[in-house]
């Protein structure tokens, strides 16, 4: 058992880990140890273990094989006993291997200790909370966890298949699921068990909604917030490596979830520890004094895993004789750990005759090594669904919160994944669902300037503070104009369905969005430097045009690829569908990130991929609060958006972290009726009646 000093941080942060599946072939205590530093460095409150301390049935089967062993006596021999002389025995020897597996887990899994947010002076041990499952720990895993509790202080256990934790200082609750069933956990989409299990507890339980539903025990990263749905919550990677197939099981890692203390909108972070897992044998070097083809043996078995002498035989070219004596070789030598080298050592399966590496070195013993190279982080703020013109879009929030969002988030990319306008089929205008009367150009030009102001005063922001940390600003023009190009937002956006409906009466969609924005840009920030009496930027509408860029595909500034998509599609009852679809279409173009809309909901959904790594797809809503057609199709909407950072070495994404921030309240359609009769008063006009009110 090792303890480890943490920081907490101001707000509330929360560990979270699942499936460690203590007892299966995938356990790996290396993950564990990645996870509790992960905790460690973030400096959570306190921790939670969403299901799955251990694999039950394979900690049954050894228990059955512990107990055959203790009844039948040392020599093998069949010791006779009485009926209730030997299920006393029983039941003791099943006690006493409990135990053993609890002080086994009180040794592998971190104590983590902290600063008292209460009393600084003093240090507290983090709690570490863990919700069985019945589907993964069983009645078994209960009683090894109330063990646990006995032997460390910080174990807290808690009810079996969910329980609801108060998260102080933040005023929040959240409430812990895990799987009761085992068939919940098939399906082709992640989402799908997901919400079942939420949905059962839902119509099960008298108690209140919490903030978040935190679901552990299926291997998938989803985020979802509460709007298209009543509640929302997220969901635990697993923290072992995946021997079974379940599609739905995918992810490798822990989480950490976030409130921020200003009672914003949760940050949830993603840690993929899958590379790692998946190359887990890179991490196998052969021991000193081995010969040329010892070495051979041991690349073999790194890539094919088992092996037979036949196998060996046909891969090095070596006489079976000579493989033998190798091997045998192999087998004495030591093993060995150091820096995230290892050498476990060669075991031998007589029955299969068969060759391997020391299973239980390698999920006890063997130590990963981060991967070297520069760490990237990229920023990106997404939103979609404008609908500018429409009486339903929430211009206040996009032009008063959008900017404060962009700034905390430290976002150096804007996306608009289509929609920008409302556009004019439907007979939209008719219907009265148009601000004044406004045509196709009308609403190019408010969302060229909805969209210039909110980029406008994020640079405005940012350039008062970069030109205040300096403490002389250069003279030199090259100089300026890096600075004035880094103050500026990378805007990237794509055309939407709405957006293209001009496309059928000749005209190319939203031209006169993208000039008008240029030259807005391009003038308000030469007005903001000479009111701030300061040096005009002779390069600045080339600056500004580079900005601002119409694709479906880019790079980050980390050389991640980025799909933006917007499907001319419904959305489904089943969340996760569109998310995994645009996902899938994106692999074609090996993009990492996927960024897309069209649906009026919102999603972070993670998916690992043999050849790219991990990826991940965020589905945006909307600005509007919904419609006259989906009012009456009686869905509702995600208003708001989107915000993603990617943390990634070599083109390989480590860590996630997303949110989605809306609106506080729903806000009234702009109601057209008003703007006439405001019209009618200044001609001493009596008013038109709404008969609606």
């Amino acid at each position: 058992m090792s303890t480890i000093t943490a920081r907490v941080q101001e707000g509330a942060k929360v560990g979270l880990i699942s499936r460690i599946d203590y007892g299966s072939k995938g356990f790996r205590r290396a993950l564990i140890d990645m996870a509790f530093d992960t905790f460690k460095n973030e400096g959570t409150h306190f921790n939670v273990l969403v299901g799955g301390l251990i694999a039950q049935k394979d900690v049954i089967q050894e228990m059955k094989g512990f107990v055959k062993g203790g009844l039948n006596g040392h020599g093998g021999t069949k010791v006779k006993r009485s009926s209730e002389e030997r299920s006393a025995r029983k039941q003791a020897l099943e006690e006493d291997f409990l135990k053993k597996i609890a002080e086994r887990l009180s040794k592998i899994i971190p104590v983590i200790t902290c600063s008292d947010p209460e009393d600084s002076k003093k240090e507290k041990l983090v709690d570490l909370y863990i919700v069985p499952s019945p589907a993964f720990d069983g009645e078994v895993g209960e009683k090894i966890i109330h063990l646990l509790a006995e032997i460390r202080q910080d174990i807290r256990p808690s009810n079996s298949g969910g329980d609801r934790l108060p998260v102080k200082f933040v005023n929040k609750l959240i409430w812990a699921l895990t799987p009761q069933k085992a068939v919940w956990m098939r399906g082709d989409y992640y989402s799908t068990a997901v919400e079942r299990v939420i949905k059962d507890k839902r119509k099960q339980t008298s108690q209140g909604s919490p903030d978040l539903f935190v679901v552990g025990g299926f291997g998938s990263s989803i985020q979802k917030p509460q709007g298209e749905l009543e509640y929302q919550y997220v969901t635990v990677p697993a923290c072992h490596r995946l021997e079974e197939v379940r599609v739905s099981e995918n992810q490798i890692g822990v989480a950490v979830l976030e409130f921020p203390l200003d009672g914003s909108s949760h940050l949830y972070r993603v840690y993929n520890f899958k590379d790692l897992v998946s190359q887990e044998l890179s991490f196998v070097i052969a021991p000193k004094g081995t010969t040329v083809l010892q070495r051979k043996i041991i690349e073999v078995i790194k890539s094919r895993g088992w092996v037979t002498r036949g196998l060996l035989r046909y891969d090095t070219g070596a006489a079976v004789r000579e493989i033998e004596r190798a091997l045998g070789n192999l087998i004495k030598k030591k093993t060995f750990r150091r820096k995230g080298e290892n050498w476990p050592g060669i075991y031998y399966q007589p029955g299969s005759k068969k060759y391997y590496f020391d299973l239980t070195y390698i999920q006890e013993k063997l130590k990963y090594a981060p991967p070297d190279g520069q760490l990237q982080e990229d920023r990106i703020v997404s939103f979609a669904c404008m609908h500018a013109g429409s009486t339903e879009t929430d211009y206040g929030f996009f032009m008063n919160k959008l900017p404060g969002i962009i700034l905390q988030s430290g976002a150096s990319i804007l996306v608009d994944a289509g929609d920008t306008k409302e556009g004019t089929r439907h007979n939209l205008m008719m219907k009265g669902e148009i601000v004044a009367g406004m045509n196709n150009t009308q609403q190019e030009l408010v969302a060229a300037n909805m969209v210039g102001g909110v980029i406008f005063k994020v640079f405005s922001e940012r350039f008062l503070a970069a030109i205040k940390a300096k403490e002389n600003l250069s003279d030199d023009a090259t100089s300026y104009e890096l600075l004035v190009d880094n103050c500026l937002l990378r805007f990237v956006y794509i055309l939407g369905n709405h957006d293209t409906w001009e496309a059928e009466d000749g005209h190319d969609p939203l031209v006169v969005f993208h000039l008008k924005l240029s030259a807005f840009l391009a003038r308000k920030i030469n007005s903001f430097l000479t009111s701030k009496k300061l040096m005009p930027c002779t390069n600045l509408q080339n600056l500004v045009d580079n900005k601002i860029e119409r694709r479906e595909y880019f790079n980050l500034p980390s050389g991640l690829k980025v799909s933006l998509q917007h499907p001319y599609m419904a959305r489904a009852k089943t969340t996760s569908i569109r998310p995994q679809e645009m996902l899938v279409f994106a692999k074609s173009r090996g993009c990492q990130v996927v960024i897309g809309a069209n649906f009026h909901v919102g999603e972070t959904v993670l998916d690992w991929d043999m050849d790219l790594g991990q990826r991940v797809g965020q589905e945006i809503g909307t600005i509007k609060h919904g419609s006259h057609f989906e009012r009456h199709k009686m869905k509702t909407v995600d208003q708001g958006v989107g915000y993603l950072m990617i943390r990634s070495r070599k083109q390989r994404i480590l860590m996630t972290e997303s949110a989605f921030y809306g609106g506080s309240k729903q806000v009234q359609p702009v109601d057209n009726l008003a703007i006439i009769n405001l019209f009618l008063n200044g001609l001493d006009v009596d008013p038109v009646n709404d008969l609606n009110k």
